[in-house]
Protein backbone atom coordinates (compact mmCIF):
# COMPACT_ATOMS: atom_id res chain seq x y z
CA UNK A 1 0.00 0.00 0.00
CA UNK A 2 2.92 2.28 -0.71
CA UNK A 3 0.78 4.73 -2.70
CA UNK A 4 -1.54 5.13 0.28
CA UNK A 5 1.15 5.88 2.83
CA UNK A 6 2.82 9.20 3.46
CA UNK A 7 3.79 10.70 0.07
CA UNK A 8 7.45 10.87 -0.94
CA UNK A 9 9.32 14.14 -0.60
CA UNK A 10 8.88 14.91 -4.29
CA UNK A 11 5.12 14.87 -3.84
CA UNK A 12 5.32 17.26 -0.90
CA UNK A 13 6.27 20.31 -2.93
CA UNK A 14 2.75 21.67 -2.53
CA UNK A 15 2.80 21.08 1.23
CA UNK A 16 2.56 23.84 3.76
CA UNK A 17 5.45 23.14 6.14
CA UNK A 18 4.72 24.66 9.52
CA UNK A 19 7.42 26.41 11.54
CA UNK A 20 8.22 24.76 14.88
CA UNK A 21 9.20 28.15 16.34
CA UNK A 22 5.78 29.66 15.76
CA UNK A 23 7.14 32.48 13.58
CA UNK A 24 4.95 33.32 10.57
CA UNK A 25 5.77 31.39 7.42
CA UNK A 26 4.86 32.49 3.90
CA UNK A 27 4.43 30.27 0.87
CA UNK A 28 3.46 31.07 -2.73
CA UNK A 29 1.43 28.66 -4.88
CA UNK A 30 1.12 29.36 -8.60
CA UNK A 31 -1.95 27.67 -10.06
CA UNK A 32 -3.25 27.71 -13.63
CA UNK A 33 -5.78 30.46 -12.88
CA UNK A 34 -3.78 32.64 -10.49
CA UNK A 35 -1.41 32.85 -7.53
CA UNK A 36 -2.22 31.98 -3.91
CA UNK A 37 -0.05 33.44 -1.15
CA UNK A 38 -0.34 31.99 2.36
CA UNK A 39 0.93 33.28 5.69
CA UNK A 40 0.68 30.88 8.64
CA UNK A 41 1.38 31.33 12.34
CA UNK A 42 0.90 29.39 15.58
CA UNK A 43 0.61 26.10 13.72
CA UNK A 44 1.58 22.53 14.60
CA UNK A 45 4.93 21.18 13.45
CA UNK A 46 3.39 18.67 11.04
CA UNK A 47 1.61 20.01 7.95
CA UNK A 48 -2.18 20.11 8.29
CA UNK A 49 -2.85 20.54 4.58
CA UNK A 50 -1.46 20.97 1.08
CA UNK A 51 -2.69 23.24 -1.69
CA UNK A 52 -4.44 21.82 -4.74
CA UNK A 53 -6.44 23.35 -7.57
CA UNK A 54 -10.21 23.09 -7.59
CA UNK A 55 -12.19 22.84 -10.81
CA UNK A 56 -14.55 25.57 -9.70
CA UNK A 57 -15.05 29.08 -11.12
CA UNK A 58 -16.01 30.45 -7.68
CA UNK A 59 -12.79 29.51 -5.90
CA UNK A 60 -9.85 27.99 -7.74
CA UNK A 61 -7.87 26.52 -4.84
CA UNK A 62 -8.43 23.93 -2.16
CA UNK A 63 -6.68 23.23 1.12
CA UNK A 64 -6.38 19.44 1.03
CA UNK A 65 -6.29 18.29 4.62
CA UNK A 66 -3.68 15.77 5.75
CA UNK A 67 -5.80 14.71 8.74
CA UNK A 68 -9.43 14.98 7.62
CA UNK A 69 -9.76 11.72 5.68
CA UNK A 70 -11.55 13.15 2.66
CA UNK A 71 -9.12 13.56 -0.26
CA UNK A 72 -6.01 11.94 1.25
CA UNK A 73 -5.96 8.51 2.93
CA UNK A 74 -5.20 9.02 6.64
CA UNK A 75 -4.61 6.88 9.68
CA UNK A 76 -7.72 7.09 11.89
CA UNK A 77 -5.38 7.69 14.85
CA UNK A 78 -3.89 10.77 13.13
CA UNK A 79 -7.37 12.19 12.52
CA UNK A 80 -8.42 11.58 16.12
CA UNK A 81 -5.15 13.01 17.47
CA UNK A 82 -5.92 16.26 15.63
CA UNK A 83 -9.42 16.27 17.13
CA UNK A 84 -8.04 15.71 20.63
CA UNK A 85 -5.61 18.59 20.15
CA UNK A 86 -8.47 20.83 19.05
CA UNK A 87 -10.74 19.99 21.98
CA UNK A 88 -7.82 20.30 24.43
CA UNK A 89 -7.63 23.97 23.51
CA UNK A 90 -11.12 24.47 24.93
CA UNK A 91 -11.42 24.74 28.70
CA UNK A 92 -14.10 22.58 30.37
CA UNK A 93 -16.13 25.64 31.36
CA UNK A 94 -16.87 26.30 27.68
CA UNK A 95 -19.00 23.14 27.51
CA UNK A 96 -21.31 23.88 30.43
CA UNK A 97 -25.07 23.82 29.90
CA UNK A 98 -27.08 22.40 26.99
CA UNK A 99 -24.62 21.60 24.22
CA UNK A 100 -25.28 21.36 20.47
CA UNK A 101 -22.35 20.41 18.21
CA UNK A 102 -22.77 20.79 14.44
CA UNK A 103 -20.57 19.87 11.45
CA UNK A 104 -20.92 20.81 7.81
CA UNK A 105 -21.64 18.46 4.89
CA UNK A 106 -19.85 16.95 3.31
CA UNK A 107 -16.37 17.83 4.43
CA UNK A 108 -16.80 18.16 8.20
CA UNK A 109 -19.49 15.56 8.96
CA UNK A 110 -16.98 13.14 10.46
CA UNK A 111 -14.80 15.87 11.97
CA UNK A 112 -17.78 17.27 13.84
CA UNK A 113 -18.81 13.84 15.11
CA UNK A 114 -15.28 13.17 16.37
CA UNK A 115 -15.29 16.54 18.17
CA UNK A 116 -18.64 15.80 19.82
CA UNK A 117 -17.46 12.37 20.97
CA UNK A 118 -14.23 13.80 22.34
CA UNK A 119 -16.16 16.43 24.29
CA UNK A 120 -18.43 13.72 25.71
CA UNK A 121 -15.39 11.65 26.72
CA UNK A 122 -13.53 14.50 28.37
CA UNK A 123 -16.56 16.07 30.02
CA UNK A 124 -19.04 13.29 30.85
CA UNK A 125 -21.71 15.66 32.13
CA UNK A 126 -21.85 17.69 28.92
CA UNK A 127 -24.23 15.30 27.08
CA UNK A 128 -23.67 16.87 23.63
CA UNK A 129 -26.11 16.41 20.79
CA UNK A 130 -24.30 16.11 17.46
CA UNK A 131 -26.08 17.12 14.28
CA UNK A 132 -24.63 17.60 10.81
CA UNK A 133 -25.97 19.54 7.88
CA UNK A 134 -26.78 17.40 4.85
CA UNK A 135 -27.26 17.47 1.09
CA UNK A 136 -29.66 14.50 1.45
CA UNK A 137 -32.77 15.59 3.39
CA UNK A 138 -34.83 12.91 5.11
CA UNK A 139 -38.53 12.99 4.18
CA UNK A 140 -40.59 14.21 7.12
CA UNK A 141 -37.55 15.47 9.08
CA UNK A 142 -36.70 18.70 7.22
CA UNK A 143 -36.27 21.64 9.56
CA UNK A 144 -33.88 24.34 8.31
CA UNK A 145 -32.04 25.28 5.13
CA UNK A 146 -29.24 27.69 4.20
CA UNK A 147 -26.65 28.26 1.45
CA UNK A 148 -22.85 28.25 1.32
CA UNK A 149 -21.62 30.76 -1.23
CA UNK A 150 -18.18 29.48 -2.34
CA UNK A 151 -19.01 25.77 -2.49
CA UNK A 152 -19.59 23.66 -5.60
CA UNK A 153 -22.81 22.42 -3.90
CA UNK A 154 -24.33 25.39 -2.09
CA UNK A 155 -27.50 24.15 -0.37
CA UNK A 156 -27.39 22.73 3.16
CA UNK A 157 -30.34 21.13 4.93
CA UNK A 158 -30.77 20.55 8.66
CA UNK A 159 -32.99 17.71 9.84
CA UNK A 160 -34.95 17.98 13.07
CA UNK A 161 -33.43 15.49 15.52
CA UNK A 162 -35.18 13.70 18.35
CA UNK A 163 -35.91 15.85 21.44
CA UNK A 164 -32.81 16.91 23.40
CA UNK A 165 -32.17 19.53 26.07
CA UNK A 166 -30.05 21.48 23.56
CA UNK A 167 -33.23 22.06 21.53
CA UNK A 168 -35.48 22.90 24.49
CA UNK A 169 -35.24 26.67 24.13
CA UNK A 170 -32.91 27.07 27.12
CA UNK A 171 -29.93 29.18 26.07
CA UNK A 172 -26.95 26.85 25.75
CA UNK A 173 -23.66 26.39 23.94
CA UNK A 174 -23.38 25.95 20.17
CA UNK A 175 -20.19 24.40 18.77
CA UNK A 176 -19.78 24.86 15.01
CA UNK A 177 -17.11 22.61 13.49
CA UNK A 178 -15.57 23.02 10.04
CA UNK A 179 -12.24 22.26 8.43
CA UNK A 180 -11.51 25.94 7.83
CA UNK A 181 -12.87 29.46 8.30
CA UNK A 182 -12.30 32.33 5.90
CA UNK A 183 -14.88 35.07 6.52
CA UNK A 184 -17.32 33.46 8.92
CA UNK A 185 -20.19 33.66 6.41
CA UNK A 186 -20.88 29.91 6.52
CA UNK A 187 -20.95 30.00 10.33
CA UNK A 188 -23.34 32.96 10.20
CA UNK A 189 -25.65 31.27 7.68
CA UNK A 190 -26.13 28.23 9.92
CA UNK A 191 -26.39 30.35 13.06
CA UNK A 192 -29.12 32.48 11.49
CA UNK A 193 -31.00 29.35 10.45
CA UNK A 194 -30.83 27.93 13.98
CA UNK A 195 -32.02 31.21 15.51
CA UNK A 196 -34.87 31.28 12.98
CA UNK A 197 -35.65 27.74 14.13
CA UNK A 198 -36.18 29.01 17.68
CA UNK A 199 -32.86 28.19 19.37
CA UNK A 200 -31.01 30.54 21.73
CA UNK A 201 -27.35 30.49 22.66
CA UNK A 202 -25.32 32.10 25.41
CA UNK A 203 -22.05 30.81 24.00
CA UNK A 204 -20.84 30.00 20.47
CA UNK A 205 -17.59 28.17 19.77
CA UNK A 206 -16.11 28.12 16.25
CA UNK A 207 -13.79 25.09 15.97
CA UNK A 208 -11.65 24.67 12.85
CA UNK A 209 -8.46 22.98 11.80
CA UNK A 210 -7.27 26.22 10.18
CA UNK A 211 -8.68 29.72 10.70
CA UNK A 212 -7.91 32.05 7.81
CA UNK A 213 -10.29 34.79 8.95
CA UNK A 214 -7.86 36.87 11.09
CA UNK A 215 -10.61 37.25 13.66
CA UNK A 216 -13.36 38.08 11.14
CA UNK A 217 -15.35 34.92 11.82
CA UNK A 218 -15.37 35.51 15.57
CA UNK A 219 -16.25 39.19 15.12
CA UNK A 220 -19.08 38.44 12.70
CA UNK A 221 -20.75 35.97 15.07
CA UNK A 222 -20.19 38.29 18.06
CA UNK A 223 -21.88 41.14 16.19
CA UNK A 224 -24.85 38.88 15.40
CA UNK A 225 -25.12 37.73 19.04
CA UNK A 226 -23.75 40.63 21.14
CA UNK A 227 -25.10 39.09 24.34
CA UNK A 228 -23.27 35.78 23.80
CA UNK A 229 -19.71 34.70 24.52
CA UNK A 230 -17.98 33.84 21.22
CA UNK A 231 -14.68 32.00 20.87
CA UNK A 232 -12.80 30.90 17.73
CA UNK A 233 -10.43 27.96 18.35
CA UNK A 234 -8.23 26.30 15.75
CA UNK A 235 -5.05 24.27 15.33
CA UNK A 236 -3.49 26.88 13.04
CA UNK A 237 -4.19 30.45 11.99
CA UNK A 238 -3.17 32.47 9.00
CA UNK A 239 -4.24 34.53 6.02
CA UNK A 240 -4.32 34.09 2.27
CA UNK A 241 -4.47 36.36 -0.76
CA UNK A 242 -5.56 35.32 -4.23
CA UNK A 243 -4.36 37.09 -7.37
CA UNK A 244 -6.26 35.81 -10.41
CA UNK A 245 -4.54 35.53 -13.75
CA UNK A 246 -6.59 37.79 -16.09
CA UNK A 247 -5.48 35.77 -19.13
CA UNK A 248 -6.45 32.38 -17.73
CA UNK A 249 -9.90 31.04 -18.62
CA UNK A 250 -11.96 30.19 -15.51
CA UNK A 251 -12.57 26.59 -14.63
CA UNK A 252 -15.88 25.03 -15.67
CA UNK A 253 -17.60 22.61 -13.32
CA UNK A 254 -17.46 19.04 -14.65
CA UNK A 255 -20.55 17.32 -15.92
CA UNK A 256 -21.83 13.89 -14.98
CA UNK A 257 -19.63 11.17 -16.51
CA UNK A 258 -21.17 8.81 -18.99
CA UNK A 259 -22.47 5.69 -17.26
CA UNK A 260 -22.41 3.09 -20.00
CA UNK A 261 -21.96 0.41 -17.36
CA UNK A 262 -24.90 1.41 -15.22
CA UNK A 263 -28.50 2.33 -15.91
CA UNK A 264 -29.80 5.50 -14.32
CA UNK A 265 -31.42 4.74 -10.97
CA UNK A 266 -34.01 6.72 -9.06
CA UNK A 267 -32.70 9.17 -6.49
CA UNK A 268 -31.82 7.60 -3.16
CA UNK A 269 -33.79 8.83 -0.18
CA UNK A 270 -32.14 8.46 3.25
CA UNK A 271 -34.28 6.82 5.91
CA UNK A 272 -34.99 7.97 9.43
CA UNK A 273 -32.20 6.00 11.13
CA UNK A 274 -29.48 7.05 13.58
CA UNK A 275 -26.98 9.10 11.59
CA UNK A 276 -25.20 12.45 11.83
CA UNK A 277 -27.92 14.12 9.73
CA UNK A 278 -30.63 12.91 12.15
CA UNK A 279 -28.60 13.54 15.31
CA UNK A 280 -26.22 11.48 17.46
CA UNK A 281 -26.05 11.53 21.25
CA UNK A 282 -24.98 7.95 22.01
CA UNK A 283 -21.52 6.77 20.97
CA UNK A 284 -22.26 3.04 21.29
CA UNK A 285 -22.61 2.61 17.56
CA UNK A 286 -21.90 -1.05 16.79
CA UNK A 287 -18.82 -0.56 14.63
CA UNK A 288 -16.81 -2.57 17.15
CA UNK A 289 -19.03 -5.58 16.34
CA UNK A 290 -18.55 -5.05 12.60
CA UNK A 291 -14.78 -4.89 13.13
CA UNK A 292 -14.91 -8.18 15.06
CA UNK A 293 -16.73 -9.86 12.17
CA UNK A 294 -14.14 -8.60 9.71
CA UNK A 295 -11.22 -9.66 11.88
CA UNK A 296 -12.62 -13.18 12.23
CA UNK A 297 -12.74 -13.35 8.42
CA UNK A 298 -9.08 -12.34 8.15
CA UNK A 299 -9.38 -8.67 7.19
CA UNK A 300 -6.13 -6.85 7.94
CA UNK A 301 -4.29 -10.04 8.85
CA UNK A 302 -1.93 -10.24 5.88
CA UNK A 303 -2.44 -6.91 4.10
CA UNK A 304 -3.15 -3.27 4.99
CA UNK A 305 -6.76 -2.12 5.15
CA UNK A 306 -8.24 0.71 3.08
CA UNK A 307 -11.62 1.92 4.36
CA UNK A 308 -13.54 4.11 1.89
CA UNK A 309 -16.58 6.09 2.93
CA UNK A 310 -19.10 7.46 0.45
CA UNK A 311 -20.19 11.08 0.47
CA UNK A 312 -21.54 11.98 3.90
CA UNK A 313 -21.03 8.43 5.19
CA UNK A 314 -17.64 9.23 6.73
CA UNK A 315 -18.02 8.92 10.51
CA UNK A 316 -18.92 5.23 10.30
CA UNK A 317 -15.86 4.45 8.12
CA UNK A 318 -13.65 6.42 10.51
CA UNK A 319 -15.07 4.44 13.44
CA UNK A 320 -14.51 1.13 11.67
CA UNK A 321 -10.96 2.17 10.80
CA UNK A 322 -10.38 3.17 14.41
CA UNK A 323 -11.52 -0.25 15.66
CA UNK A 324 -9.40 -2.15 13.13
CA UNK A 325 -6.35 0.00 13.81
CA UNK A 326 -6.72 -0.54 17.57
CA UNK A 327 -6.43 -4.29 16.98
CA UNK A 328 -3.11 -3.88 15.17
CA UNK A 329 -4.09 -3.55 11.50
CA UNK A 330 -2.41 -0.99 9.24
CA UNK A 331 -5.37 1.17 8.26
CA UNK A 332 -5.96 4.16 5.99
CA UNK A 333 -9.33 5.84 5.57
CA UNK A 334 -10.79 8.39 3.15
CA UNK A 335 -14.12 9.10 1.43
CA UNK A 336 -15.53 9.71 -2.01
CA UNK A 337 -16.49 13.32 -2.61
CA UNK A 338 -18.39 15.72 -4.85
CA UNK A 339 -15.36 18.06 -4.90
CA UNK A 340 -13.67 18.24 -8.35
CA UNK A 341 -9.89 18.74 -8.11
CA UNK A 342 -7.14 18.83 -10.73
CA UNK A 343 -4.59 16.04 -10.68
CA UNK A 344 -1.05 17.07 -9.75
CA UNK A 345 1.46 16.78 -6.91
CA UNK A 346 -1.28 16.64 -4.28
CA UNK A 347 -3.95 14.67 -6.15
CA UNK A 348 -1.88 11.86 -7.64
CA UNK A 349 -4.77 9.55 -8.56
CA UNK A 350 -8.32 10.53 -9.50
CA UNK A 351 -11.37 8.54 -10.54
CA UNK A 352 -14.64 10.13 -11.67
CA UNK A 353 -17.79 8.03 -11.65
CA UNK A 354 -21.61 8.28 -11.47
CA UNK A 355 -22.88 9.18 -8.03
CA UNK A 356 -24.12 6.60 -5.55
CA UNK A 357 -27.31 8.55 -4.88
CA UNK A 358 -28.99 8.85 -8.28
CA UNK A 359 -29.08 12.65 -8.21
CA UNK A 360 -26.92 13.19 -11.30
CA UNK A 361 -23.72 14.67 -9.87
CA UNK A 362 -20.21 13.37 -10.57
CA UNK A 363 -18.39 11.73 -7.67
CA UNK A 364 -14.64 11.37 -7.19
CA UNK A 365 -12.15 9.11 -5.47
CA UNK A 366 -8.77 10.74 -4.92
CA UNK A 367 -5.29 9.47 -4.12
CA UNK A 368 -6.14 5.78 -4.38
CA UNK A 369 -4.31 3.83 -7.11
CA UNK A 370 -6.20 1.37 -9.31
CA UNK A 371 -6.56 -2.03 -7.66
CA UNK A 372 -4.76 -1.05 -4.47
CA UNK A 373 -2.70 -3.65 -2.64
CA UNK A 374 -4.98 -3.63 0.39
CA UNK A 375 -8.09 -5.16 1.89
CA UNK A 376 -10.66 -2.70 0.55
CA UNK A 377 -13.80 -1.97 2.57
CA UNK A 378 -16.32 0.37 0.92
CA UNK A 379 -19.02 1.71 3.25
CA UNK A 380 -22.23 3.22 1.90
CA UNK A 381 -25.60 4.27 3.27
CA UNK A 382 -27.21 3.12 0.05
CA UNK A 383 -27.55 -0.46 -1.08
CA UNK A 384 -24.48 -2.21 -2.46
CA UNK A 385 -26.18 -2.33 -5.88
CA UNK A 386 -25.83 1.46 -6.17
CA UNK A 387 -22.02 1.30 -6.21
CA UNK A 388 -21.36 1.57 -9.93
CA UNK A 389 -19.18 -0.82 -11.89
CA UNK A 390 -16.73 1.99 -12.70
CA UNK A 391 -15.78 2.27 -9.04
CA UNK A 392 -15.87 -1.47 -8.37
CA UNK A 393 -13.69 -2.21 -11.40
CA UNK A 394 -11.18 0.45 -10.39
CA UNK A 395 -10.85 -1.02 -6.90
CA UNK A 396 -10.79 -4.59 -8.25
CA UNK A 397 -12.05 -6.48 -5.25
CA UNK A 398 -13.18 -5.88 -1.70
CA UNK A 399 -16.18 -5.68 0.60
CA UNK A 400 -19.17 -3.34 0.54
CA UNK A 401 -20.94 -2.62 3.83
CA UNK A 402 -24.33 -1.01 3.28
CA UNK A 403 -26.66 0.94 5.55
CA UNK A 404 -28.04 -2.21 7.17
CA UNK A 405 -24.50 -3.50 7.90
CA UNK A 406 -24.88 -6.21 5.27
CA UNK A 407 -21.44 -7.22 3.97
CA UNK A 408 -21.20 -7.99 0.24
CA UNK A 409 -18.05 -9.18 -1.48
CA UNK A 410 -17.22 -7.87 -4.97
CA UNK A 411 -14.59 -8.99 -7.43
CA UNK A 412 -14.20 -7.40 -10.87
CA UNK A 413 -12.00 -8.82 -13.62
Amino acid sequence: MADLKDPPAAAMRGAVMLDVTGHPTTSVHRLTTGTLTLTLRNAPVNPLFRVAERINPKRSFLFVSEVLGRHVPVRPSDHLDAVRSLVERCGPALFEGPLLVMGYAETAVGLGAAVAREIARRHPGSDPLYLSTTRHPVPGRSWLRFSEGHSHATDHHVMRPDPHVALSGEAGTLVLVDDEATTGSTFLALLDALIWGGLRFRRVLLLTLTDWSEGAAERAVAERLPEAEVRAISLSQGAWTWEPDPLAPPHVLPKMPQAADQTVVRAWSPTDVPSPRCGIRSWSDGWDRVADRLRRNGTGRDRPVLVIGTGEQVWGPMRLGEELEASGAEVRMLATTRSPILEGAVIRHKLSFPDHFGIGVPMYLHNVPARPDADVILITETGADRICRTLRSYLGRGLIIDGSETITEFCEK
